[in-house]
């Protein structure tokens, strides 16, 4: 007997129509821009085997920042069960916003630039095999993280990793793919600069820190391949909390690779543990953020949600 939440009941079996044809079983909110343009030709491919299957769905496509986490609001008002975010981190971040304790099941077609979550939950990115993992895969109950009351999917930081995305944004003019963030590694890498951290873990007491970096990782990955949580999992209920102290330059240049490869993580300069919750208050005010974008600031308050959404993941 299948289980409840395969999407396969709405779809057209052995010639027979399904039974959800009152209403579409989806709907895919697309970012047109994603993928430094890339989305849209990618999801034609993926729309075209939905099309294959008799899907009934619904597309709607996001005009600006914030818009994915409405339409997906929207959707669920119109009773649909399960939503599909096309596109990034971004866009999935905020439909997962949406339906995070809702109930419904989020699908993902990643084809934005780093995919991050994507690739924790081994979710392909060849067009074809991700629609056909959510025409006939499970929907998994799956973690999220809130930060100062915002919903997160993969990684909420602050410090070196903040101070990349900042610098990348100077870099895109004229520069697509990987190349403006490898050229923000560089100029962060140039202009580190040190944080006063007060830190308490699940309630303890403050810790103070000179610190780099300071992260609640619910996933393994950010900025496109970093392994800065490599023993993370999206179902165990806790972040691993990664913390490197304000290295020299020298120091740094020679940790960053160990990042890289997840290979830091019994470094001295780096502390490593898990956690359900995390407070961080800096010496002056400082960005923070979530899942590659920067809209957060310090103090910060950090949760785990468990079982928050159910994903559709191998």
């Amino acid at each position: 007997m299948e289980k409840e939440n395969r999407f396969a009941a709405s779809v057209e079996a052995d010639g027979e129509e399904a039974s959800l044809n009152a209403k579409p079983a989806l709907a895919f909110i697309v970012n047109p821009v994603a993928g430094s343009g890339r989305c849209i030709s990618l999801f034609e491919r993926a729309k075209a085997v939905f099309e294959a299957k008799k899907a009934k769905f619904e597309c709607f496509f996001t005009e600006s920042p914030g818009h994915a986490e409405k339409l997906a609001a929207d959707a669920l008002l119109k009773g649909v069960k399960t939503i599909v975010a096309v596109g990034g981190d971004g866009t999935v971040r905020e439909v997962a916003s949406a339906l995070c304790e809702k109930g419904a099941a989020l699908g993902i077609l990643p084809f934005g630039t780093g995919n991050d979550l994507a690739s924790a939950l081994s979710i392909p990115t060849e067009p074809e095999a991700a629609a056909e993992l959510i025409l006939s895969g499970e929907a998994k109950a799956t973690d999220l993280g809130r930060a100062n009351g915002r919903v997160f999917t993969n990684v909420c930081g602050l410090g070196f990793d903040a101070d990349v995305l900042a610098r990348t944004e100077k870099h895109k003019k004229g520069r697509t793919g990987m190349l403006p963030y490898l050229l923000g590694i560089v100029d962060a890498v140039l202009h580190k600069r040190k944080i006063r951290a007060h830190i308490s873990i699940d309630g303890g007491a403050e810790q103070e820190l000179d610190a780099l970096i300071i992260t609640a990782c619910n996933g393994r990955r950010f900025g496109g391949g970093m392994l800065v949580a490599p023993d993370a999992k999206y179902d165990d209920g806790l972040f691993d909390i990664c913390m490197a102290k304000y290295l020299g330059f020298f120091r740094l240049i020679t940790l960053l690779p160990c990042f890289i490869k997840g290979k830091h993580i019994n470094k001295k300069q780096v502390v490593y543990t898990r956690a359900e919750r995390i407070t961080v208050r800096t010496d002056g005010e400082n960005t923070v953020q979530l899942d590659g974008e920067l809209i957060e600031k310090t103090p910060l308050v950090c949760e785990i949600v468990k079982n928050a959404v159910r994903v559709f993941r191998p």
